[in-house]
């Protein structure tokens, strides 16, 4: 019996290391990219050379070193079309049938394996087969050939149609503030002297402005950028994920840091800078009209650690004021008082803030309009709460949404000081 078991516990102790080794090789796994991978062949049809570049390139999403949420059970060829064979174009529609019930997986495959949901049609179901599309640009090199360019049907459709080329892009005018950002000709800069002099931001105009829908939004989401002399930086996105573009020098040198790998551009964004952390929140995923979102943490500007408080947990209205230290937007309780989260630690462990509802009298009715935190930000030693409307909020002065701003001195206890308005002026 004792031999039996020692026999059962080396088992285990062998289980247990043999799954500590494959988490630890989970962990690490970084699919390639399309644009700029290659096939070695001596095949110049361009259908017989796509069709072998899919055989090869997605065996890297097989085999039981690949993470559940990139793993895939099979895939096939569905058709290949040559659209332009003298500049490479190619649709390839395929199949492929994931590992598993990981919601990751489809998500990945049909929107974010480019990482941008516009680059691809929405996933259909066929036999218990995912079906989705991309067009490839293949370019000839000396040993075969390079993905050079890819992008969805309709966005093909809108490079080769002139009718169809500009996709609607909406202009704001600069903000009226002595550190902010501005676009000019698809190009992203920021200005430190109310726009005196600007610099430019080296980051791709689709990373920085493009949406879900294949158009673009000059409008970044108000707390998902910073503009300061100290620190400066921008959430984007490629077909690898999201990344930070940020810089420290007013924008003499810039960097990229790597945030997360699955993304998808939500609704909401909000970006932190304390005294010695970056704090950021974004939407993961979305499933069903519903965005998932998770909160990441980097002390070092080059690796992000996912934050697992549970006050945390799908809360997307989330600002650090200082290391640990947050506000986090939690809706209204009965009386239609705003709640908000406070917590030093992270999200470990927090305390419930009643913030006492303004009420507002239109006409013999009275009403309250300020039902969600916005943002926190403190001033000359006092910390000012910024609490905005409901989606379906409708109480405007001089034709602009209003506010609520709240203030305290201990950061714990808000008084309602004033109304305001801060919406962004369209420039055309």
């Amino acid at each position: 019996m004792k031999k039996i078991g020692l026999a059962l516990l080396c088992l285990l102790m062998a289980c247990g290391v043999s799954a500590m080794v494959l988490y630890g090789i989970w962990n690490q796994y970084n699919p390639t990219a399309i644009i700029g991978s290659s096939i070695q062949t001596e095949n110049t049809d361009v259908k017989e050379v796509t069709e072998q570049w899919f055989d090869e390139f997605f065996k890297q999403y097989e085999g039981p070193f690949v993470p559940f949420e990139f793993r895939i059970r099979d895939k096939r060829v569905k058709t290949i079309e040559v659209l332009n064979k003298e500049e490479g174009f190619v649709q390839l529609d395929y199949e492929f049938r994931p590992a598993s019930d990981n919601p990751y997986v489809t998500s990945y495959y049909t929107a974010a394996l480019p990482y941008v949901t516009s680059y691809y049609t929405a996933a259909l179901q066929e036999n218990g087969w995912d079906v989705t599309q991309v067009v490839l640009q293949l370019e000839k090199t000396l040993n075969g050939y390079t993905v050079k360019n890819k992008m969805s049907p309709v966005q093909y459709q809108i490079q080769t149609d002139p009718s169809l080329r500009k996709p609607p892009t909406t202009h704001y005018a600069m903000a009226d503030r002595k550190e902010t950002y501005a676009f000019s000709q698809n190009q992203l800069y920021v200005t430190y002297d109310a726009g005196k002099s600007f610099t430019e931001v080296p980051v791709p105009y689709e990373d920085i402005a493009g949406t879900n829908n294949s158009t673009y939004n000059e409008l970044l989401p108000a707390h998902g950028y910073i503009v300061s002399r100290d620190f400066t930086a921008f959430v984007c996105y490629d077909e690898t994920g999201s990344y930070l573009q940020y810089s420290e020098d007013m924008g003499k040198t810039w960097e990229k840091s790597r945030i997360i790998s699955r993304t998808y551009r939500g609704d909401t964004l909000y970006l932190s800078k304390t005294e010695n952390s970056c704090y950021i929140t974004l939407a993961t995923d979305r499933s069903l009209g519903h965005e998932y979102y998770s909160t990441f943490k980097s002390s070092d500007l080059k690796t992000w650690k996912q934050l697992s408080g549970k006050v945390l947990n799908e809360k997307r209205d989330i600002i650090f004021l200082s290391d640990e230290t947050a506000y986090i937007g939690a809706g209204t309780d009965e009386q239609g008082n705003p709640l908000v989260y406070y917590t030093e630690d992270d999200g470990n462990t927090y305390t419930t803030l009643t913030i006492p509802a303004h009420e507002v009298e239109i006409l013999g009715s009275s009403f309250k309009p300020f039902v969600q935190m916005e943002y926190v930000y403190q001033e000359k030693g006092i910390t000012y709460m910024i609490v905005a409307q409901g989606t379906d909020g409708d109480y405007m002065k001089n034709n602009a949404l209003v506010k609520g701003r709240y203030k305290s001195k201990d950061g714990i206890n808000f008084t309602f000081d004033k109304e305001i308005s801060d919406s962004p002026t369209l420039a055309g």
